[in-house]
């Protein structure tokens, strides 16, 4: 038992255990509580399930599922995790709190959900082999989340798969196959762009859009006259009266990733963002207002936040 579990450890991967001892075995340190089983016939030590994110621990779980059933395709969330698309935390641990993984199955078939499987009906459609594991392409992907997903969670995996190369007219073309478009993924489809960098922003558009603000420019570049560095602005609205108005999303890994502060001491950061404000002023910049990713969160401070800063709404 403890080697298979190493194995499957291993292959980042829940285990299936085919030996009816071991599998008892599994089921008794299950009722002592090391031993978790997200679905059944699925095993992972407690410890290393706890240490995982739930974007791994999904990936653990449908790696498990595909060695139990070699021809799943799976898709949706299962898909975006597996292909490494920009999808946050709360969605899929939703997704493991419903105890069921997106499967695609034939429009032929016409066999419901199960308790733990979740079935996207489509034509017959091209999947591809990602760590073995057989999964729909990104476009396709890309359209089951817009139709299935919350707004600000479908804009995270369309602008990755947009900010990843494929056209938009692939992604639409897949969300027609199998008939109309609907109202929210004709919304998603339509504010997706690939033009931003990460999750973060995605998810700070989408907010964007729902409080009603008009669609801001994205990667902007400004020129400081006095020392001639340049600095890129996640989000710029150009005002009427011909304000510019730039949003700023900070992270915590920009303060706490030793790749993005370079060394560079807390207080080295801070100061490196005040004169990143200054050289934007001077650039012609008017106002400046940094965001944090827990302020998307709050839609109604987020909405006084940019309202008196002057942010235009969309007419």
């Amino acid at each position: 038992m403890e080697q298979q579990l190493d194995e499957a450890e291993a292959a980042r991967r829940c285990l299936h255990a085919t030996d009816n001892g071991v599998r008892q075995a599994l089921m008794r340190r299950r009722r002592a509580g090391e031993i978790v089983s997200p679905m059944p016939g699925l095993f992972i030590r407690r410890t290393t399930w706890e240490a995982l994110t739930p974007i791994e621990q999904m990936c653990h779980l449908v790696r498990g599922l595909a060695q139990i059933h070699p021809d799943w395709v799976f898709g949706g969330v299962a898909a975006a995790c597996i292909l490494g698309l920009w999808i946050d935390y709360h969605t899929v641990k939703e997704a493991l709190r419903s105890g069921k993984v997106d499967v695609m199955c034939t429009m032929r078939n016409g066999k419901g959900d199960s308790r733990h499987m979740h079935r996207i009906r489509s034509g017959a459609g091209s999947c591809i082999r990602v760590d073995g594991v057989k999964v729909t392409t990104p476009e396709r992907t890309a359209a089951d989340c817009a139709r299935m997903l919350p707004f600000d969670a479908a804009m995270q995996v369309v602008c990755c798969v947009l900010h990843n190369g494929v056209e938009l007219t692939s992604i639409i073309g897949c969300a027609a196959h199998n008939g109309e478009i609907g109202k929210a993924p004709r919304a998603v489809f339509q504010y997706a762009t690939p033009l931003v960098e990460n999750g973060g922003e995605a998810k700070a558009l989408a907010r964007f859009v729902q409080c009603g603000f008009a669609v801001p420019q994205m990667q902007v570049v400004f020129v400081d006259p006095q020392t001639g560095r340049t600095y890129r602005v996640d989000f710029l609205w150009l005002c009427t009266d011909g304000a510019i108005i730039v949003v700023e999303l900070d992270g915590l890994v920009k303060y706490t990733d030793p790749q993005m502060t370079k060394g560079r001491s807390l207080g080295g950061i801070i100061d490196d963002e005040r004169e990143r404000v200054e050289g934007l002023k001077r650039a012609g910049v008017h106002t400046v207002v940094r965001i944090r990713m827990e302020d998307l969160n709050n839609t109604a401070m987020l909405q006084r936040k940019l309202r008196e800063a002057g942010v235009p709404v969309r007419r």
